[in-house]
């Protein structure tokens, strides 16, 4: 009831807050300050009604953005863009720095990958049966394809599915380019640009190793790090590349002895980097954009949650390879929640859309497609998570519980 009240508190603020008919230089971190308010507050309270902090940061930024009431202007947010790359980028280099390979990891990766290619040839023949262009069919399953290493904070007991995920997304990423330079002439210049972020992410994360930041204070660790991702994410913005491909390899490079102070540091403080991440995710999303329904949307939607339930949510419980407690009962559950790098790569600031006819059926079923990834499956995956088996308690492992 207290979290209610305060989230009701928060909105009204926010609601009667400076007149949208005058212009402020302090607009922007009106709009940002109203965001992040919302946001804190819809995560605490999504969690006390038994769902994930992700949909009431999602959510929050829904209310507040585009769609909603429209008191976070994308127009006068001068911050939009710049902000979520940063926060990209931290989100990111935190999956990044959680990732432990196995040691079976070509085993893994063969399976990984013929999960991935066959999500991309089901959704691909569903909607090409539908009545999509076989071009936009094919781009939509191998969007469709794309993991979700980035839709929830990494925690040390689920670390089994955070690897599956980043190997996923790999196999995911050079599928949807090779559909791309084949199909779409004009998108070869972007796909080099999604490969750049790699790059640029190997760089920034071998210049955090060689100043050796992550032996300073730590008060020192965070406000390092929040720079050198703000002005990378200054440089990302004129060269038109990706924050969370460039963040995740930031985070891989990095040796996984000298970063596990920082790694127990980020576990244990708020995840600030995910809260505003997906609030501004939240802002970009307009449920008008769904009305009216291009013809066979409802039937494309149908696919979009029967594929990834049957192939990733129950498949995993046959082939799942890596040791533990029964994990096949819930490891596939935990691979189904994504839509942030499928944001991004088709919604975000430099994203896919321009590139491509993105327009009814296909627009429609990629805004779905996020929406379902993000709200529906990360509810479902806790649902599951937490009454099919007992829940694990997230704990260090013993390199990290020795810091």
């Amino acid at each position: 009831m207290k979290t209610i009240v305060v989230a009701a508190f928060v909105l009204l603020l926010i609601y009667h807050g400076p007149p949208q008919d005058r212009s402020s230089p302090f607009d922007a971190a009106w709009m940002l300050g109203a965001l992040a308010l919302l946001a804190a507050a819809g995560g605490q309270l999504a969690q006390a009604i038994r769902l994930p902090a992700l949909v009431g940061w999602i959510g929050a930024g829904m209310l507040l953005g585009t769609g909603g009431l429209q008191l976070v202007d994308l127009g006068a947010f001068s911050l939009h863009q710049l902000l979520l790359l940063t926060a990209g980028l931290g989100v990111g280099f935190q999956v990044g720095l959680h990732v432990v390979w196995p040691t079976h990891a070509w085993r893994t990766l063969g399976l990984v990958a013929a999960a991935t290619a066959l999500v991309f040839a089901a959704v691909t023949a569903a909607t090409a049966l539908l009545g999509l262009p076989w071009e936009q069919a094919v781009i939509l399953g191998a969007l469709a394809g794309l993991w979700g290493p980035f839709t929830s904070v990494p925690e040390f007991g689920r670390r089994g599915a955070l690897v599956l995920a980043v190997l996923g997304t790999g196999c995911a990423l050079g599928m949807l380019g090779g559909a791309l330079v084949l199909l779409e002439t004009g998108a070869a210049g972007w796909v080099g640009r999604v490969g750049l972020s790699l790059v640029a992410g190997g760089g920034l994360g071998l210049g955090l190793r060689l100043l050796r930041r992550f032996a300073t204070p730590s008060a020192t660790i965070v406000s390092g790090l929040v720079g050198a991702f703000f002005f990378t994410a200054l440089a990302l913005d004129t060269l038109g590349l990706m924050a969370l491909p460039c963040g995740l390899v930031a985070g891989l490079v990095q040796d996984k002895q000298q970063s596990r102070r920082v790694r127990l540091l980020l576990h244990r403080g708020a995840p600030v980097a995910f809260i505003l991440f997906f609030a501004l995710l939240g802002t970009a999303l307009d449920l008008g954009a769904l009305w009216p329904p291009a013809d066979g949307l409802y039937e494309a939607a149908l696919v979009l949650v029967a594929v990834p339930l049957l192939l990733r949510g129950l498949a995993p419980i046959a082939y799942y390879p890596l040791p533990g407690l029964h994990p096949g009962q819930r490891i596939g559950w935990r691979l189904l929640p994504r839509g942030a790098l499928l944001f991004e790569l088709f919604c975000g600031p430099h994203g896919l859309a321009p590139y491509v006819e993105a327009e009814g059926l296909l627009a429609q079923a990629v805004l779905l497609d996020i929406l379902v990834s993000t709200l529906l499956f990360s509810s479902l995956s806790l649902l599951v998570d937490t009454s099919l088996v007992p829940a694990e308690k997230a704990r260090p492992s013993e390199e990290d519980a020795a810091a």
